[in-house]
Parts: C-alpha cells; sequence; structure tokens
C-alpha cells in the first residue's frame, strides 16, 4: 500500500481511533483509485470485513467501509434489544439523527409537539414503554456525552471541557451501578472508559477498563472499550501493548478495524515485540497480517509468515488478494494494456524480457508457494487459491499450467464461479492462437452470461465508488478492450476488432487506460481504405455466424461508414474514390475557407467570408479538385489552377484550416517525424508534400512577381513541415531557418508586398535573413 500520500494529522491519537480516520488524494484530474490498471480480478472475493485492506496504489484504503460497518453492528444489537417488531430504519434513524431534545422527549415520554414522524417512529414508540424507560434514558445520556467525545472536523484540535466530562463520568458510574441490564450496564461501561480517555486520564481509563470489563465480551461495546484501552496505554508509552490489544480489536471486530490498524501504524511497536505478548499462533498470525497489509511492494514473506503461524487465518485471502492486485498494475497492465503497445503484445509468444523477469523472480515463485499451500488443503477458501494461482498463471502465459489448476476448482460458492469463468476464458482466448469460429462460440456464450451479470447487477453510482459491483462491466471492458480488439487487430481482422470496440464502448464504463481507443476513433481515424472495405463488406454480409451477428449490432450509431470510406481515400488524395463514396454518405464535414491560402498554421474556419461565402462539403471539395485536375491535363495551365489545388492539399493537412476533413480529432502534440514515410496519409497529412509541389508549379509559371512570392512563400512553408526532427534543438532550428526557399525570396522577391508582410510575420525567414546566409 502507498503510504507516500497517507497524511499524518496532528490531532489527538483517540479522535483517530474512532472514526475520525481520513485521507486524500492530490487535487486534479487523478485516476480512479479502483480503476487505473487493467484488472480481471474481485477483490471482494477476497473477504468481508477486510474491505479497506484489499490493495489501491492511489489510496491509504480501498474501501471506507468495512463489512459490517460500526453503525450496522450497533444497529442490529439495538434491534435484538428491542425485538422484531422494532423497525430497523427506525432504530438508524433514532440513534443517528434525532436531536438531544427529541430524545428528551421520548424519555420524559412528552411527544405530544414532536412531529409526527417522531410519534410512528416504532424505535421511540418502544422506548417509552415503562419497561423500556432505561434505554430511553441511556440514548439521551449517550447523546449528551457526545460533543465530548468527537470534534467537529479532523483539523480542530477538539476543545474538552473537563469539568463538564467529569461530571458525565460520574454519572455514568452511577447509572451503572442502578441498572440491572446487562446491555445498558456495559453501554454504561464503554461510556466512563471514553470519557476518562477522552480526558486524558489515560491510566484511569485502562484501569476502569480492567475492572468494568474483568469478564471480557464479544461485543462491539466490549471492543471499542478495549481499543480505548490500547489507546490509553499507547500513550502512556507502551506501544508494544498497545499494538497487541489493537491486533485483538482488529481481529474481533471489523467495524473498527481501520481505526486500529491506523492507531497501530502511530505507534509504531517492532513487530517481533507484539509477537510475545500474543497467546497463540492465531494471534501471532494476526499481528503478521497487520504489518503486512502495510507493505507496498510485491512480496512473498508476509503470506509466509502468517501461513506458518496459522494456516487457516482469514487474512491470508486478502493478503493474496493484495499481492494479486499489485501484479496487475505493475506486471498485467504492462503487457497487455493500451498504453503500452497492446497489439504487438498480442502477437507474442513468450514475455519481452523485462516482464520475463518479473514473472521468473516474483509470479512463478508465488504460484509455485500456492500451489504447495493448495496440496496440504490447509488454508480456508481452497478454491480462492486455486482459482487464483490458475490466474497468475496466465499472466506468466504458462497456460497448460493455468488450465491444469483450474480444472481442480470444485466450488459452486457465486463469487469463486464468476472468477473462475473469467480466468477460463482468458486461458481459452490466449491458447487459440487465432481468433476462431470455435472459439468465437465460446465468446458468444461468455458475452451473453456477461450480460446477464450486467442486467443483474444494481445500478452503478459515480465513477469514483469503490465498484462492488462494478466488476463485471470492468472486467467485460478489459476484455474486450485489451485482449480481444488487439488480437483481432494483430490476425488483420479489422472488421471484428472495430465492432469489438463498439461492444466495449456500449458499456459506458469510465475508461482511464483506454481512452482513444473507441470504435468510432478507430472506424474514422485509424483504418485506411482497405480495412474500412473489409468492414462496410462485413456488414453488408448474410449468412453470418450468431456471434457475427451480435456484434453487428454494435456498430458506432453516430458514424457513417460511407463518410469514414469517403474520408479514408481523401486522406490519400484519391479525389475520384473518395467522391464516390461521400455521395452515398449521409452526413457530411464541411468548409468555408479550404481554398483559402493560409500564411500561419491553425487558421479558423467557422464563419464565411466575402470571397468565400458558401460551405463547401467534403463531396463538393472532392468534385471542385477533381475538376482542377482536369483543367490541369489540358496546356498551358494557369498558374492559379495550380496554386487553389495546392491550397486544397495544404488545407487538408495538420496545419492546414480544414484539418477535420481528413480526420475528426487533431491532436497538440502531433508533428512530422521520419515514422510519417511510412504511411501515405501521414507522409501528406503532417508533411504536405503534394500541396509543396503544386505550389512550386504554379510558381514556376506564374508571371507577375508578387503573385510567384506568394507561391514561394506557400511552397517554403510546406519544406518546413517535412524538416526531419533532430534531438538538438538548435540544429533543429537551424535546418528550419535554412529553407530551401528563404533564397529565392530574399533575391528575387524582398521588394514585393507579399514578401514585406510575409516578413513581420514569419521569424524563420527574418532569421535566414539576419544570419546572411
Amino acid at each position: 500500500m502507498n503510504y507516500k500520500k497517507f497524511i499524518v494529522f496532528s490531532i489527538s491519537f483517540c479522535a483517530v481511533l474512532f472514526g475520525n480516520v481520513i485521507y486524500t488524494l492530490s487535487c486534479g484530474p487523478d485516476a480512479d483509485p479502483y480503476d487505473y490498471y487493467i484488472s480481471f480480478f474481485n477483490p471482494y472475493q477476497s473477504g468481508k470485513g477486510y474491505e479497506p485492506f484489499y490493495y489501491t496504489g492511489m489510496s491509504p484504503f480501498y474501501d471506507d467501509a468495512t463489512t459490517p460497518s460500526e453503525m450496522e453492528v450497533n444497529v442490529s444489537d439495538w434491534q435484538r434489544f428491542a425485538g422484531d417488531k422494532v423497525k430497523v430504519g427506525d432504530i438508524r434513524e433514532y440513534i443517528y439523527t434525532y436531536t438531544k431534545d427529541e430524545m428528551s422527549a421520548v424519555a420524559t415520554r412528552s411527544t405530544a409537539s414532536l412531529p409526527d414522524s417522531v410519534r410512528k417512529n416504532t424505535f421511540a414508540q418502544f422506548l417509552q414503554e415503562e419497561r423500556n424507560q432505561e434505554a430511553a434514558r441511556y440514548l439521551l445520556f449517550a447523546k449528551t456525552c457526545e460533543p465530548s467525545v468527537s470534534q467537529i472536523d479532523p483539523w480542530t484540535p477538539p476543545t474538552r471541557n473537563m469539568p463538564t466530562m467529569e461530571a458525565l463520568g460520574k454519572e455514568a458510574a452511577e447509572l451503572y451501578e442502578k441498572t440491572s441490564n446487562k446491555d445498558l450496564r456495559e453501554r454504561y461501561a464503554l461510556q466512563q472508559v471514553r470519557l476518562l480517555h477522552y480526558s486524558g486520564r489515560y491510566e484511569d481509563a485502562a484501569t476502569t477498563f480492567d475492572k468494568l470489563f474483568k469478564k471480557g465480551g464479544s461485543s462491539l461495546m466490549y471492543y471499542k472499550a478495549l481499543a480505548l484501552k490500547a489507546g490509553a496505554v499507547q500513550h502512556m508509552g507502551d506501544s508494544i501493548q498497545g499494538a497487541y490489544l489493537f491486533s485483538r480489536v482488529f481481529d474481533k471486530a471489523p467495524a473498527l478495524r481501520i481505526s486500529c490498524y491506523t492507531s497501530m501504524r502511530w505507534g509504531n511497536a517492532p513487530e517481533e515485540a507484539v509477537y510475545n505478548l500474543c497467546k497463540d499462533n492465531r494471534e501471532k498470525a494476526m499481528v503478521a497480517a497487520i504489518y503486512g497489509m502495510r507493505k507496498d511492494e510485491i512480496t512473498l514473506e508476509p503470506l509466509k509468515k502468517v501461513y506458518g503461524f496459522d494456516p487457516a487465518s482469514p487474512a491470508l485471502t486478502v493478503l493474496m488478494g493484495r499481492e494479486i492486485s499489485k501484479l496487475e498494475s505493475r506486471f498485467l497492465d504492462r503487457t497487455i494494456s493500451t498504453s503500452t503497445d497492446s497489439v504487438s503484445m498480442a502477437g507474442l509468444v513468450t514475455l519481452p524480457p523485462e516482464m520475463a523477469t518479473i514473472a521468473n523472480t516474483q509470479i512463478r515463485p508465488l504460484v509455485g508457494w500456492m500451489n504447495s499451500v493448495i496440496e496440504k488443503g490447509k488454508v480456508k477458501d481452497l478454491a480462492f487459491w486455486q482459482v487464483n494461482s490458475a490466474y497468475l498463471s496466465y499472466m506468466c502465459r504458462d497456460y497448460d499450467v493455468a488450465r491444469a489448476q483450474l480444472d481442480k476448482v470444485n466450488s459452486k460458492e457465486p463469487e469463486i464461479r464468476n472468477q473462475w469463468e473469467v480466468v477460463n476464458l482468458l486461458i481459452n482466448i490466449n491458447q487459440h492462437k487465432t481468433i476462431d469460429k470455435e472459439l468465437e462460440d465460446k465468446l458468444l456464450g461468455t458475452f451473453k452470461w456477461l450480460d446477464g451479470q450486467l442486467a443483474a447487477a444494481p445500478r452503478q453510482g459515480e465513477w469514483w465508488a469503490t465498484g462492488r459491483d462494478r466488476f463485471f462491466s470492468k472486467t467485460y471492458r478489459n476484455l474486450l478492450g485489451a485482449i480481444l480488439a488487439p488480437k483481432y487487430h494483430q490476425q488483420k481482422d479489422f472488421a471484428k476488432e472495430a465492432l469489438v470496440r463498439g461492444r466495449c464502448d456500449s458499456l459506458n464504463v469510465y475508461d482511464y487506460f483506454l481512452s482513444g481507443q473507441s470504435a468510432t476513433a478507430q472506424i474514422c481515424d485509424e483504418m485506411n481504405s482497405a480495412q474500412l472495405l473489409q468492414l462496410h463488406n462485413f456488414m453488408k454480409a448474410t449468412g453470418k455466424t450468431p456471434y457475427e451477428t451480435y456484434l453487428t449490432g454494435f456498430f458506432p450509431k453516430e458514424v457513417d461508414l460511407n463518410a469514414a470510406l469517403g474520408e479514408s481515400y481523401l486522406r490519400v488524395h484519391d479525389f475520384k474514390t473518395a467522391q464516390q463514396w461521400f455521395r452515398k454518405a449521409g452526413k457530411m464535414a464541411s468548409s468555408y475557407l479550404v481554398f483559402k491560402e493560409l500564411f500561419q498554421d491553425f487558421g479558423p474556419d467557422d464563419a464565411p467570408e466575402k470571397a468565400y461565402p458558401k460551405a463547401i462539403t467534403q463531396l463538393q471539395f472532392c468534385d471542385k479538385m477533381l475538376a482542377l485536375q482536369e483543367k490541369m491535363k489540358v496546356a498551358p495551365v494557369d498558374a492559379k489552377v495550380y496554386y487553389e489545388y495546392a491550397t486544397g492539399l495544404f488545407n487538408i493537412t495538420y496545419y492546414g484550416r480544414t484539418w477535420n476533413f481528413v480526420s475528426r480529432y487533431r491532436p497538440s502534440t502531433g508533428w512530422y517525424t521520419t515514422e510519417c514515410e511510412k504511411d501515405p496519409f501521414e507522409r501528406q497529412y503532417f508533411g504536405a508534400y503534394g500541396a509543396e509541389g503544386y505550389y512550386l508549379k504554379a510558381a514556376q509559371v506564374a508571371t507577375d512577381p508578387e503573385f510567384r512570392a506568394k507561391c514561394f512563400f506557400m511552397a517554403a512553408r510546406c519544406y518546413q513541415k517535412h524538416v526531419t526532427p533532430m534531438e538538438d534543438g538548435n540544429k533543429y532550428y537551424a535546418a528550419l531557418v535554412r529553407n530551401r526557399y528563404f533564397p529565392v525570396l530574399r533575391n528575387n522577391y524582398s521588394q514585393t508586398r507579399l514578401y514585406q508582410e510575409v516578413y513581420g510575420q514569419c521569424s524563420y525567414l527574418r532569421d535566414f535573413v539576419k544570419s546572411g546566409r
């Protein structure tokens, strides 16, 4: 667990101990702490009551509430006290929302002036019965004590009214002696210890606990009082005994685990010294587990230590779950995530060297140890260990080993069966070299199973929630976006890749690490003409399999495939074929200024101008470019024809006004590199070679000096776009200044109005002239 982000509070120890533990994440757009890496592991199978201690590297606690919570336990205790006729909701409302005045009215049976909601509350009615008046008075007393044992917010040191607290302590002692009800006596005993503790009378608090709870106990009140004693002992300087007592509360009272864990970290007692106070190996195992939960690094040692003390310790599954999550975030995510190169990874039979080292030194030793534990059969939740041993073997690409372990699982527990299904699917996909019809039939069954799980899950709340009910939606998304789509891409089945991404998009699950990989982005920006034709033909084909029919239902509704095909041909300047597809398109982009030259990059094109009053669609652009091509076939060619054609080409580059004719998205970090030479579209989009050639032709046939200057300057702008980038910024800038057209402009056209205009705009030209080159 990453405690570098944990905030150490300068408030009283006991305030932290009882419910005021808080943590914070850095301000700004942080990652979702429950969804920032590829995961197929459901941490909630690790065990109820340990939810805060599942692993996330983004916060000190995974979930801020254990199962059950302190409120749930307390309400349940009062439910047993009051009987089944009293509603649980009424108890919760009475204890946690009613004011002191309202409780006073109930305790004195003078509720006539209270709202109907109070008078109709079944717990309030119960407390007004003569035989239950003692309970009503206790709850009023507890509400009276509340300001003395809590604080308004965790950042403000509490102020204590010592005379008031002393008086309340005496009253608690008197009421303890007067009542004969065992439950109420225990609660008054807690209030005595609590008031002494928060008064800073730590020795008295510890002594009072020993006196009033000498017979021990198993209730929430007992463990809250024991935790108060632990805090008191720690305050008195005995951090070792304090840590031991906190470990006992941690073990027995799930609702108090966060506060006990925090207090043990604060006390910082030596782990080995705490073992000396433990009565048996079970207690030692819990201490070892608590210290093991502090570990942020991947490590097998806490697991071995806890297992050595108590193989049946319930904390073992929590520690194992933590290690699995760590390996997902630091290993699995790096081997299949789109933040690396998931397509290349999908085609690799063996792991890259760095990943192979992690697999050999960390994962396989863990799997070996797990399997030895499984063979001995002493751990609880044996099926949990079997399924996740198989999962870790899958991570290492040891698919036969994973299959053998998975086949041993014999459990009907829903969470285990669900995890089994996920791991089984992952193994099946990877045991097939290609996704064939046989595998697709299995995938369809899995998809429908996942669809059913999504339909049965409660409605999802905000994405920042811990995701108790989001496991299947995230798993489904990860399966589609990080496993299947790259595998289809790797086997060049671009149609199914796009449709798989379409299903992924339809899940509407927050995509921290899969952003930019939507079906719409793939179809409209990434697929070339041949790939889009494959998709087009697939969509039009008859005789689809049930799996293929399922996928076609997720073609993105906002995409016009005919327009996408038209754009794909437009990117490579095949205006004739683009024209044919745009004629079939239902919607197209438009531009006003696509044929107006642009002396500076990234000019706006959001309104008509006097010379360009009408919007031009992509189809009309193709019509115009084809008409200009026809004119260029008849000699002599007017220089303005070349110039207009060149301007049209330039404006559909990355730097032009109308880049949206060929791309839906223009990243601010995109630029020409030598890699662009490998792709016909990127060569023109980032390199502007075509536009340069036609500007040069226009300059060669033009006769007017002003027009020739404009042609040469625009050619210079295009030339600049494919200057090879260099690591040395000074050398790169010098190369930009050494533009092949600048000498022509300086030597032959320095007296033109155009030259004077652009000289004031272009720093490269000015630096060239000033350098004397």
